[in-house]
């Protein structure tokens, strides 16, 4: 048995040293090759996704649109969030998800002809828009408190919780509806 322990003490060492030596060796090579495999993922939020995936193909990474959103702050077209997170590392020919805007909700402009400004300014809101500035004209046709029209005009597709103008009927002119009216359209005229 003596005989046998050098030997064994010497397989032992052996052992010992193969598997430091391999560890060391994965360890090097992960830290050699590991870094020529990864890439830092670029900030692509507010840019534009066409101009996002060539910044992507420069840094050997996939662009994928995950989904389609409307946004009233970020331009159509545009990213509004990206996975993964900018400036992290990650392996290249990764995928990387991002949310797109569609731009602004558009609604259209309900008809606000011969209503009075209570009703329009109750019409808009339950479209999404919201009762802008007033501006009062004379007219033959429309009676007097009652809309004419609208700015932009009915029908018209606008962002949600933009503001429309509408025309208010001040009645027909008469020759004292003149000076009557002047300072009252002057006043109201916001």
């Amino acid at each position: 048995m003596d005989k046998f322990k050098p030997v064994l003490i010497a397989i032992g060492i052996m052992i010992i040293i193969f598997i430091i030596g391999f560890v060391g060796v994965n360890i090097v090579m992960k830290i050699a090759v590991g870094h020529r495999n990864e890439v830092i993922v670029p900030n692509l939020i507010e840019m534009n996704f066409d101009v996002a995936r060539k910044k992507c193909k420069e840094y050997k990474l996939y662009l994928q649109q995950k989904e389609l959103v409307h946004n009233d702050e970020i331009e159509k077209g545009n990213i509004i969030s990206q996975n993964p997170n900018p400036e992290i590392m990650t392996k290249k020919y990764r995928t990387v998800s991002v949310i797109v805007s569609a731009g602004p909700e558009m609604v259209r402009i309900p008809y606000l002809d011969n209503l009075k400004v209570v009703e329009a300014k109750l019409k808009l809101e339950n479209a999404g828009l919201i009762l802008g500035k007033k501006i009062f004209r004379y007219s033959d046709e429309v009676y007097k408190g009652k809309i004419i029209y609208s700015q932009p005009m009915a029908d018209e597709l606008i962002a949600k919780k933009s503001k429309v103008k509408v025309v208010v009927s001040l009645g027909k002119y008469t020759s004292s509806s003149s000076s009557e009216n002047k300072w009252k359209n002057l006043l109201d005229d916001d």
